[in-house]
């Protein structure tokens, strides 16, 4: 990271294989010419162009004159609203200058919102969004989406539940949809960090307790809010939970390992910093009916920068509640898919069986899959009743 405010001259982003430079002012170009990598671009106003010469991944917000890709496949994030130039070039092959942000690609009946929370990134603190919609005197529901699914993954619960009159606020954690995506900080994406988050998150927009409703990693967020933050959880519900992820499993043997062929594995991609696209159709794959649900989850699963996706992945490697579930307490409700591959039925019981002091409502959705309130209207209609005769 290069920490001088204002540069007078061009500067090259040449010396390591992840490069990022953040909040500065720069006269002349900008030039990025690092080995098959990615690139951070954080608040940098050019007076000037960024010329993209290598291969790899470049995430840009700020201004610039221009932007030039002259490299071969690369991709240049550069999001509207977030970025702005007069012009761009595309020079290389298979390159591509991406604007349109993924919650472009729905309509979603719901306002939009960010805080500033105090914690790390170099003490700079980071933007978290939100989404939020339903009567300001409803009961409050926070809704935690899993691993990159951003705020797309509770577009269609939100505004039902809303409609019931609960206050749904859905926050987007660190590293996914408009949050900022803190880089080289891996230990800033644990599950204790991202629940930390969570909370100021609520004391910021003067939330003093809410009905905590996770699914998949969010919901061992929710996890970790009723073990440590009780005074904060009125309920827990956790959909498509599990004590600790089995890379045994065919699923996540296939996500951590791959399949030999079209996917190496997550972890498998350090020289291009990209996930092939068969991945991204593979994970971000769903019955739900509505082809602009779709289109944005895909999209969402883009722009998850890949050293986020490793962070989060590695950092969920790591959980694991089994001793830690007599902690919960409370109002508890589980909901699972019958046919989950990551949490399978085993987990279920794992997990009914360590929460020893906690009231267990447990519901099993015939058929669906991990994505649950995804699969399609029925379960999701069904999934916002549970949601809201539940909270309190």
């Amino acid at each position: 990271m290069t920490d001088n405010k204002e540069n007078a001259n061009s500067l090259a982003v040449l010396t390591e294989n992840k490069s990022m430079i953040s909040d500065e002012d720069i006269k002349g170009d900008l030039i990025v010419d690092v080995a098959s990598c990615e690139a951070v671009i954080k608040n940098v106003n050019i007076v000037g162009n960024l010329v993209v010469k290598s291969a790899g991944r470049v995430d840009f917000s700020g201004k610039a004159d221009k932007i030039i890709v002259e490299g071969d496949d690369t991709d240049v994030y550069a999001i509207s609203g977030e970025a702005e130039f007069a012009e761009s070039k595309i020079l290389g092959q298979n390159s591509h200058i991406i604007t349109k942000s993924f919650a472009d690609y729905q309509t979603v009946d719901w306002a939009e919102g960010s805080v500033l929370l105090s914690r790390d990134w170099a003490q700079g603190g980071f933007k978290m969004a939100y989404a939020v919609c339903g009567p300001l005197d409803g009961i409050p529901v926070i809704l935690i989406h899993g691993l990159t699914d951003a705020r797309v993954s509770w577009s269609q619960a939100a505004p039902l539940l809303a409609a019931k009159g609960l206050r749904v606020y859905v926050p987007e954690y660190k590293g996914n949809g408009k949050t900022d995506k803190p880089y080289g900080q891996d230990d800033a994406y644990s599950v204790r960090e991202l629940t930390k988050d969570i909370v100021e998150f609520m004391d910021v927009l003067g939330i003093e307790s809410a009905n905590i409703v996770g699914h998949s990693l969010g919901s061992i967020i929710a996890q970790e809010m009723n073990i440590s933050y009780k005074d904060r959880v009125r309920t827990s519900t956790l959909i498509a939970s599990g004590v600790r992820l089995d890379t045994e499993t065919e699923t996540m043997d296939w996500f951590v390992n791959g399949d030999g062929e079209d996917f190496k594995g997550i972890f498998a991609y350090e020289d291009t910093q990209k996930l092939p696209e068969s991945f991204i159709k593979a994970w971000g794959d769903t019955s739900n009916p509505d082809p602009d649900f779709r289109m944005a989850n895909f999209e969402q699963l883009r722009q998850v920068p890949y050293y986020a996706w490793k962070a989060l992945t590695k950092n969920l490697l790591k959980f694991d509640n089994t001793e830690r579930l007599g902690k919960i307490t409370g109002d508890v409700q589980i909901i699972w898919g019958s046919e989950d591959g990551v949490f399978p039925r085993e987990q279920q019981e794992a997990l009914l069986a360590g929460m020893i002091n906690a009231n267990v409502v447990f519901r099993i959705m015939k058929g669906a899959d991990h994505s649950t309130h995804w699969c399609g209207y029925e379960v999701l209609n069904a999934i916002v009743s549970y949601i809201a005769g539940f909270a309190k």
